[in-house]
């Protein structure tokens, strides 16, 4: 099954030479060096903290980071509580000597562009606190780093391409913010199998995020049934794709110049 992604993305401009970066509403911004990645507890990562906050803009998205990891905390409490009652509901039949918490909740994040521009962190989440189903979702959440409040998507993609807003709660409530396209469910369509294409017949919102390493913009589809959750495979579309299909240039330009700066620190850092 596909796993939950959270994703968090944060605006940031800075001037890279000719056509480098265009710089963002409200000013430019400088990339902002994450924390370490530390766990809530063994299988369930915490979202890092952008260190030594000095702006109000970046103690705001810590803030808002800080908040996400408490309510995470709330949640995981509720979840291990739920998956002990059904753990005992089943009686004899519950397997001897296993912790009914262990592994009910498992998320890792990435850090999948730190700037210019954008900071993207993604979370992916899988949890069974007990019923049918265990779940998986996805959530997206973008920041301009000049603000440090979320990037309105509709602001970064041109009319033409149709696009509405969307929003939905995933498993630990936390609302989630996505896009409605045309062009996406028709791209999503042609790469899905046989078995996935139904899938892809109705209305489909997308979360999106872009990725340094491979130089992307990543579309993921949310909110699939259960059935059909195997089938929210990632679109992963170049610059030069996104632009057709109608996404701001001052974007593609921040996720070319991450590419860059992502090959220049693997070359000068080999694994």
């Amino acid at each position: 099954m596909k796993s939950t992604i959270w994703l968090v993305v944060l605006s940031l401009c800075s001037l890279a030479g000719a056509g480098a970066c265009i710089y963002a509403q409200g000013g430019a911004a400088a990339p902002v060096k994450l924390g370490q990645i530390k766990h809530l507890r063994k299988g369930v990562d915490l979202w890092p903290l952008i260190g030594n906050a000095s702006t109000p803009m970046e103690q705001r998205i810590n803030g808002t980071l800080t908040r996400l990891n408490q309510g995470m905390e709330e949640t995981l409490r509720e979840c291990d509580q739920n998956a002990r009652e059904d753990f005992k509901n089943l009686g004899e039949d519950a397997p001897k000597g296993q912790d009914p918490t262990a592994g009910d909740w498992e998320r890792t994040v990435q850090v999948t562009m730190s700037g210019p521009r954008y900071l993207s962190l993604v979370a992916s989440d899988q949890s069974s606190c007990g019923g049918a189903h265990p779940n998986s979702d996805t959530l997206a959440m973008v920041f301009d780093l000049a603000t440090g409040r979320p990037v309105d998507w509709m602001g970064l993609i041109a009319k033409s391409a149709q696009a509405s807003p969307y929003s939905d709660s995933i498993a630990d409530g936390t609302k989630v913010g996505a896009l409605v396209m045309p062009t996406l469910l028709l791209l999503s369509k042609a790469k899905a199998d046989s078995e996935c294409k139904d899938a892809f017949e109705d209305s489909q919102s997308y979360q999106l995020w872009p990725d340094a390493k491979s130089g992307t913009l990543v579309a993921e589809p949310f909110g699939l049934p259960h059935v059909v959750a195997a089938c929210a495979d990632d679109l992963s579309l170049s610059p030069d794709e996104a632009r057709k299909l109608g996404f701001d240039e001052s974007l593609l330009a921040a996720i070319d110049e991450a590419h860059k700066e992502w090959i220049a620190s693997s070359l000068g850092n080999p694994q």
